[in-house]
């Protein structure tokens, strides 16, 4: 994967869109019906990426601990190339009955969740993930997608795994949480087989509060894209076309409050993890959401909600329900004292990540696609200072690079088995 490194090749793919436009894509659509069994759903999503990915069969010897599981379950061939890492997987456990079905983020692909899927693995759960329409080819195939054509695929894969197991928990990280909080505050029955939501940078409001003009700008003749980057990352786009914006916005608006306070939440326990200073979501909206999902479900228990919030608790407003327990972690390592804020995108990843961790050649610039001597330099000095990219950060530290991992992962590790453990005992 020289092209991680390569600044000529990174500067020259950002100018000319070389990784920005999909192959042609297949014209068979998967039939998101229940009585389509899961493995039917992975081969077809397979075969797209590696049909429309103009990179599907690049080498990528980023072999993660999920991965190697995988190989071992004879799911994935030893050696990976990009299609391999980046499709859908079901990381099986022998004769179990529960599983967690876990759905990404906008722009990303399921190559999101392969270090959360090992706490979930060691758990007993078998792991099941999916791959939101418009992924895991190129940016340009997110112009043509809709935030119904994502719940409708979401849909499936939610219903399938409660038909197909007794124990089921649902994750979803950023606008991959959105749609699971809509499926289940539409439902007008939801199966008792569900026993617990987790959140990780739940996708609520847009910090950008002008992303309702998103649709508008889309339709002006060719004004296609925000952001034009070099998508050297294979596993998460990074030109961003308007039409994602407005897509996006779009799941937003399905779980507003002034929709979700009219419905009804299930009486599951919900687990959130996510940043003060996320500059993606706003925090202050997402903590709203959690109050009222708490104040709409029918408790007949003790409550288990749990909220992990990363930075300054006083953020807190203090009509949130004093029922949650929180978790404030706090840097006493040297590998996050120089950390600025925990970015939108970090959370679900460990520092040991072969291609987001500490050591990792990947660097997240979008900072600077504007700044081309200050592009440059994020992606070639030896340390950039790292954290989430707000206006102070990025004004005060020169480079800057978004972080893309989370310093706090073996505690958030423990907190959600912890979360596991007591839904479990109920």
């Amino acid at each position: 994967m020289s092209q991680l490194t390569d600044i000529d090749f990174i500067i020259s793919s950002k100018h000319q869109g070389l990784l920005r436009f999909e192959n042609t894509p297949s014209e068979h659509r998967f039939s998101y019906q229940t009585d389509n069994s899961f493995s039917d759903y992975l081969d077809f999503a397979y075969q797209h990426i590696r049909q429309s990915n103009p990179r599907a069969a690049m080498p990528c010897p980023f072999p993660t601990a999920t991965y190697k599981q995988l190989v071992e379950q004879g799911s994935r061939p030893k050696d990976p190339n990009i299609a391999d890492l980046i499709a859908p997987f079901e990381l099986r456990q022998p004769d179990n009955q529960k599983a967690v079905l876990l759905v990404h983020g906008l722009t990303d692909s399921p190559f999101t969740y392969h270090d959360l899927a090992q706490i979930y693995f060691q758990q007993g759960y078998t792991v099941r993930t999916l791959l939101l329409p418009g992924h895991g080819t190129a940016p340009d195939a997110l112009k043509n997608i809709s935030a119904q054509q994502w719940q409708q695929a979401t849909d499936y894969a939610i219903n399938r795994t409660l038909k197909d197991y007794k124990q089921v928990v649902l994750g979803g990280y950023s606008t991959g949480a959105a749609l699971l909080i809509n499926y289940l505050t539409t439902q007008p029955m939801v199966s008792e087989n569900l026993k617990a939501l987790m959140l990780f940078s739940p996708a609520s409001e847009p910090h950008n509060k002008n992303g309702w003009a998103a649709k508008w700008i889309d339709l002006i003749p060719f004004v296609n894209w925000i952001d034009k980057d070099a998508d050297i990352d294979f596993a998460k786009y990074e030109s961003f076309p308007w039409n994602a914006a407005a897509a996006a916005d779009d799941a937003m608006r399905m779980i507003a409050l002034e929709h979700i306070e009219k419905r009804t939440f299930p009486a599951i326990p919900v687990f959130t993890a996510l940043s003060d200073i996320d500059t993606t979501i706003d925090s202050k909206a997402t903590l709203a959401l959690l109050s009222t999902l708490h104040k709409i479900s029918p408790r007949n228990t003790p409550s288990l909600d749990t909220l992990v919030l990363y930075g300054d608790k006083n953020v807190i407003p203090s009509q949130f329900p004093n029922s949650y327990t929180i978790h404030n972690p706090q840097c006493r390592a040297h590998h996050c004292k120089d950390i600025q804020g925990i970015s939108h995108i970090a959370v679900v990843n460990s520092p040991s990540h072969p291609h987001y961790g500490i050591n990792a050649l990947y660097r997240n610039c979008g900072s600077y696609l504007d700044d081309e001597t200050l592009y440059t330099l994020c992606k070639t000095t030896e340390k950039p200072t790292l954290g989430e990219r707000t206006t102070d950060n990025v004004a005060r530290f020169k480079p800057f690079q978004r972080l893309t991992f989370n310093p706090y992962f073996s505690e958030l590790s423990n907190q959600i088995t912890q979360f596991l453990n007591t839904v479990e005992q109920q």
